[in-house]
């Protein structure tokens, strides 16, 4: 298929799953404002904003854990930079704007229910701001917004033909879910260390925001140990937001789309990658820190070099018989 095309549906998938991470993440920290202490939402908020290595627009992250009125205050004001900030890219509103724009550009690839309940959420977005949620129950913004853009993946699931371009559109979604995950965890690890005396809605907060709390049910019980939840939320292979899953679904969606000997790169990067959570991660100390951290990091640092092989090989090539100057 054209490069264009490919690189739209791609990036689609990318800002996309983007907006719903960052949907999930907020609806879970305004859960956690109703009945947690303020040192408890401040350290949140840290792993948070860790998570998508950002710092707040206009300063860093200082909270008055003595005022609880100011710690409302101030997650208005975050809560705004991660949903309707102009300057913030990853900001919801800004990654459906981004989204919506690629469609626009490939219409020829999306069928008119895609279109619809794309262009339909950006619209909803468009005209508000965070004072038009922020007093009327704010989590259930997030909650719609979340199901308005699964909206979106369900009419991809049921109605694109299984061509290249619906495999640029998974890969898409699921480089960047695989990314999103190990910055979230290594987020996690480093904001609530495993060998500190734990809280179990920390770690059952976390399942939540990986939608994960039910399957971990099935395999644990409800005993939410810190290397059960991260172990579970890397390796197993049946959850479709775990690290293992989503690499399994971008080896696919290379295989399908690999023709040429370039793309076996990416491929391989995949592959070694899958291989080392099915065969290292289960033998590191689970204690550690720093070596859950280190394999994270890693697992992310590989995530960014298969985007950008996927770029130089699909979007941003050379054209060889292209004229010389």
């Amino acid at each position: 298929m054209l490069s264009h095309n490919a690189q739209g549906l791609y990036w689609i998938g990318r800002y996309l799953e983007r907006a719903e991470h960052g949907c999930r993440l907020l609806a879970d920290q305004l859960e956690a404002l109703q009945d947690r202490p303020v040192d408890d939402i401040d350290r949140m908020w840290r792993r948070l904003y860790a998570s998508l290595k950002r710092s707040p627009a206009g300063g860093s992250l200082e909270s008055n854990l003595s005022d609880e009125e100011f710690m409302l205050a101030d997650s208005f004001t975050l809560a705004d930079d991660l949903t309707f900030e102009p300057s913030n890219p990853g900001a919801i509103r800004n990654c459906v704007a981004s989204a919506r724009e690629n469609a626009r550009q490939v219409r020829n690839s999306i069928g008119k229910d895609m279109w619809y309940c794309l262009n339909t959420v950006h619209l909803e977005l468009s005209g508000i701001g965070i004072g038009d949620i922020w007093n009327n129950q704010p989590g259930d913004f997030y909650s719609h917004t979340k199901d308005a853009i699964r909206t979106f993946s369900g009419a991809a699931d049921s109605t694109m033909y299984r061509d290249c371009g619906w495999h640029f559109l998974q890969l898409g979604r699921f480089i960047e879910r695989a990314q999103l995950l190990a910055s979230l965890l290594d987020a996690q690890v480093s904001t609530f260390p495993t060998g500190e005396q734990q809280i179990e809605s920390d770690w059952c907060s976390l399942l939540r925001v990986c939608e994960a709390r039910f399957a971990y049910s099935r395999r644990h019980s409800l005993e939410y140990l810190p290397c059960n939840v991260i172990g579970f939320l890397v390796s197993d292979p049946l959850l479709s937001h775990s690290i293992r899953y989503s690499l399994a679904q971008i080896t696919d969606a290379l295989d399908a789309v690999s023709e040429e000997q370039p793309a076996m790169e990416a491929s391989h990067l995949g592959g070694r990658m899958s291989a080392y959570i099915d065969y290292e991660w289960p033998g590191r100390d689970p204690e550690d820190d720093q070596a859950t951290r280190h394999a994270l990091q890693r697992i992310h640092e590989t995530c960014c070099h298969l985007h950008d092989n996927i770029e130089a090989t699909y979007f941003n090539y050379i054209i060889e018989d292209s004229p010389r100057s």
